[in-house]
């Protein structure tokens, strides 16, 4: 009986975040009401502040789920090591994106949320700095930091760029790019940012 219950609750909460997404994409979140919400799930208000408190609320559900799936995939890479880790990762977060497509595009909206984006950063930065102190040494977060900013920013774009233009490269291609560009820019050049800056 409790499984029947619970398997109610996960169908319910889908309807939601299916209509959220789907409404995303002719309106902006300002414009979308519980009510409008409500008629394209085909459920009740009832049904949804039983669950929700506001629609920011959904976004938030949506966003800590798509999180903690990505925070699972890293978990069990950890144990590899660079560059194979990399690629794993890459893989691994452009796979994870491109089979929620349309729910990362509108959390990639900053209108929707503002946080997805510096969260998904954080949690990569976290993680890659490990690989990253291997071959430059360690007490280098800062640069590290900075580095990070301007990678991400790049790969973000890229990812944006193709999840809203598919046709124009396959996954693959997509896969191979993304993991030459972030390898190249972890294992190369002078890590010492400080003592580059003081040369010039």
């Amino acid at each position: 009986m409790a499984t029947k219950e619970y398997s109610c609750v996960k169908k319910t909460k889908k309807a939601f975040e299916k209509a959220l997404v789907s409404l995303s994409k002719e309106y902006p979140l300002n414009k979308i009401t519980v009510k409008l919400l409500c008629e394209k799930a085909e459920l009740s208000r009832n049904a949804f502040y039983f669950h929700y408190s506001d629609i920011n609320d959904l976004v938030r559900s949506i966003e800590d789920s798509l999180a903690l799936e990505a925070e699972s995939m890293l978990d069990s890479l950890s144990a590899m090591g660079f560059p194979k880790n990399v690629y794993a990762t890459v893989e691994g977060l452009i796979n994870l994106f491109d089979e929620n497509r349309d729910t990362c595009r509108m959390l990639f909206d900053k209108s929707f949320s503002e946080s997805f984006t510096q969260r998904m950063n954080k949690l990569f930065c976290d993680f890659n700095y490990q690989y990253f102190a291997e071959f430059h040494g360690e007490s280098k977060r800062v640069p590290f930091e900075f580095f990070y900013s301007f990678l991400s920013s790049g790969f973000y774009g890229l990812l944006g760029h193709w999840l809203d233009n598919p046709e124009l490269m396959t996954k693959n291609e997509v896969i191979a790019m993304v993991y030459i560009f972030i390898k190249r820019l972890m294992v190369l050049g002078d890590p010492d940012i400080t003592n580059t800056i003081k040369k010039k």
